[in-house]
């Protein structure tokens, strides 16, 4: 089994804490687990990320929550380029995944979220080309959120966009307006 899914049931069967933003514990012992995951001869952390079946993640109830810890605990660029481009090619069958990715670290950008410029616009570009084919309400504002005024250099985008804009999307719309785009 992967060692990554291995740690999900331990924190599943313990009930260890998950939440993103835990006030009271900081999830620290997934996180310390997780961490000694990646201090395993090979970083076992990266390994078992990069071979993951994306589908099993779902089984988790909360596997947003874990894996955005996971990845957290990633603090070398070129590990992350490893997970990141095993990922790219699987994106259509996991927008969530696509998206938590681009919204909590490619929207930090390369000089504060570990990861090359490279794989920043790799995933960014399969993101914009993903929601233009599925027109995904979330991965749009996500898209949205990360580029700013900037989506408009994304002609497909846009046109996405300004349809959901004109279906009423409220979602869209606000997210117009908290990132300086008039609409």
């Amino acid at each position: 089994m992967n060692a990554y899914i291995e740690l999900l049931q331990q924190a599943h069967e313990k009930q260890w804490c998950i939440q993103e933003f835990c006030t009271t514990c900081g999830s620290m012992e997934f996180r310390n687990a997780a961490t000694a995951l990646g201090h395993q001869e090979g970083n076992q952390l990266v390994a078992s990320l990069a071979s993951l079946d994306l589908s099993e993640l779902y089984r988790f109830p909360k596997w947003h929550n874990a894996l955005y810890l996971s990845l957290y605990c990633i603090d070398k660029a070129e590990d992350m380029d490893t997970v990141l481009t095993s990922w790219l090619p699987l994106l259509d069958s996991h927008i969530r995944i696509a998206d938590l990715v681009l919204f909590y670290f490619v929207r930090r950008g390369a000089l504060f979220a570990p990861m090359s410029i490279e794989v920043l616009e790799q995933w960014r570009d399969a993101c914009i080309d993903l929601a233009v084919r599925t027109h995904d309400e979330s991965l749009v504002e996500s898209l949205i959120c990360t580029e700013g005024r900037y989506y408009s250099d994304y002609p497909e985008l846009v046109e996405v966009v300004q349809g959901m804009v004109e279906r009423g999307s409220s979602v869209i719309t606000k997210a117009l307006r908290r990132n300086g785009v008039v609409t």
